[in-house]
């Protein structure tokens, strides 16, 4: 028959069937009391870290710009931590380190059947082991529980001391003697790119590709400016060689002398004498036979008197006939001197154009070895940035390994192992407790469902709870033996 579920009626079931209330509430109240008397009695030690971040985290020798971390990069990384503090690798080399016959030695002694004592020892461990940490904070709280209560602070501390080697690790693993390698290989390199870089230079006179560049354009816009200077200067003392050629050509060289002097007077003297002969010649005639000696004679004087005249002449003439024309000579000397000026500016400008010529044949070679420069460059450069960021992990290595030398990591200890006074393992009041409660509900539990297969009406709820009619009167069931008042009464009879 089914229970009623009202309370009274739970009530009138329990205080009917009470006897399998008793035995299963005793049965679950014995369990307890069997579990405190041979549960093994265990002590806590408790420790607390703190995870620290940023500027007071670990050095490094490279410091960028700080990085925030948000609310949830943080607790994950403390969760991270706790993570490596509840490893199974960390549990085991606890154990080791301390010694498995120290730590449990019940199960050196007795190693269980399957499995290995120093795996079921790992696993009791994890079992006591607790890593917790806060909602909002970067509290590490760590507790274990240990048989031993001299022993439980011990495994606490010597578990931290590995977990700082652990976590440095796996968060500073300096891989130094990879980074030094990388260093060497890198250091080679840059020096083979500077070494191409250095040749290269070398053979096309190159110290700054740019800069040079500049140079020379400066270079040429002035050699240009003075090589259109030069030609202007040359221009104009070609056009003034050319108009003094042309009055040198329209000036004569020479000019005739005036006739007056000292030099003229043999002349005068012999043409005298010879105009005087001939006038005589010309009276003898008419007085003379002209083939008379006297004719004869005079017609040799006369003949020697031309000879003399021209001889005269003659000498005049190879001595100084003419003089040197002054305008001439003037002209002769600007001509010089505009000679001498067209020589003087076509020098510069023949030297100018050289000039000019090698530097825009330098420019073009520099320009023909642009791409080649740039791309030895740009390899240099790639190198040496390279180089300068791997000597700079090797160094932030070298820290590191320097750090973790000396055991210090971003995570430290604030709360030191507490030495157990009194165990936490079994809770007597609190098993107690419990399996009252536990007993009281199971028994409960019991008795209704003892009552429900049960097909019989006990109670008059529950004829009208399931057949849903009304009750007119109920008779309690009377006891087998009768009443102590009728007893008394039948004896007295």
């Amino acid at each position: 028959m089914y229970a009623t579920v009202l309370p009274h009626g739970i009530l009138i079931t329990i205080c009917k069937r009470w006897r399998l209330f008793m035995a299963v509430f005793l049965g679950v109240m014995l369990m307890g009391v069997l579990y405190l008397t041979f549960a093994t009695r265990k002590y806590e030690s408790v420790a607390e870290m703190v995870v620290t971040f940023g500027r007071w985290s670990a050095p490094e020798v490279e410091r960028g710009p700080a990085t925030e971390l948000t609310p949830s990069d943080r607790r994950e990384i403390v969760l991270a931590h706790a993570a490596i503090l509840h490893s199974h690798d960390l549990a085991r080399a606890t154990i080791e380190t301390v010694g498995l016959a120290n730590v449990y030695p019940d199960l050196a002694e007795d190693p269980p059947s399957s499995g290995t004592a120093m795996d079921a020892a790992v696993r009791r461990l994890q079992d006591d082991l607790s890593a917790e940490v806060g909602a909002q904070d970067n509290i590490i709280t760590l507790s274990l529980r240990h048989p031993d209560k001299e022993m439980v602070p011990k495994l606490v501390r010597k578990l931290i001391d590995l977990y700082v080697g652990r976590q440095t690790q796996i968060y500073h693993n300096p891989h130094e003697g990879f980074l030094a390698s990388e260093v060497r290989q890198a250091g080679d390199d840059l020096a083979k790119a500077q070494t191409t870089l250095e040749t290269f230079k070398d053979q096309w006179r190159i110290s700054s590709f740019d800069r040079e560049v500049e140079d020379l354009l400066a270079q040429r816009g002035e050699l240009d400016t003075s090589l259109h200077a030069a030609r202007a200067a040359l221009a104009q003392s070609q056009e003034r060689k050319r108009g003094l050629e042309q009055l040198m050509q329209k000036v004569p060289e020479k000019v005739p002398e005036t006739a007056n002097g000292e030099k003229y007077r043999a002349l005068d003297e012999a043409q005298s004498r010879l105009l005087e002969l001939r006038m005589k010649r010309s009276q003898m005639v008419a007085t003379y036979n002209p083939d008379g000696p006297a004719i004869a004679a005079l017609k040799a004087g006369i003949a020697t008197a031309e000879k003399e005249v021209a001889a005269r002449r003659s000498e005049l003439e190879k001595r100084s006939a003419t003089t040197t024309n002054s305008v001439y000579q003037t002209l002769q000397t600007d001509y010089l001197r505009a000679s001498a000026d067209v020589e003087g500016n076509a020098q510069p400008v023949a030297i100018l154009g050289g000039q000019i010529a090698a530097l825009d044949q330098r420019l073009t070679e520099l320009r023909s070895n642009r791409g080649k420069f740039d791309g030895l460059v740009r390899e240099y450069q790639i190198k040496e940035e390279a180089y300068r960021s791997l000597s700079m992990q090797h160094a932030n290595a070298r820290v590191k390994g320097n750090l973790n030398d000396e055991r210090i990591s971003p995570a430290a200890v604030i709360s030191e192992p507490t030495q157990p006074y009194r165990t936490v393992r079994p809770r007597g009041l609190i098993t107690l407790l419990a399996c009252m409660i536990g007993g009281a509900i199971l028994a409960t539990i019991a008795v209704l469902l003892r009552e429900a297969r049960d097909d019989r009406f006990t109670t008059a709820e529950q004829v009208v709870y399931l057949l849903d009619l009304p009750v007119l009167a109920s008779f309690e069931r009377q006891p087998h033996r009768p009443p102590l008042q009728l007893m008394a009464l039948g004896d007295a009879k």
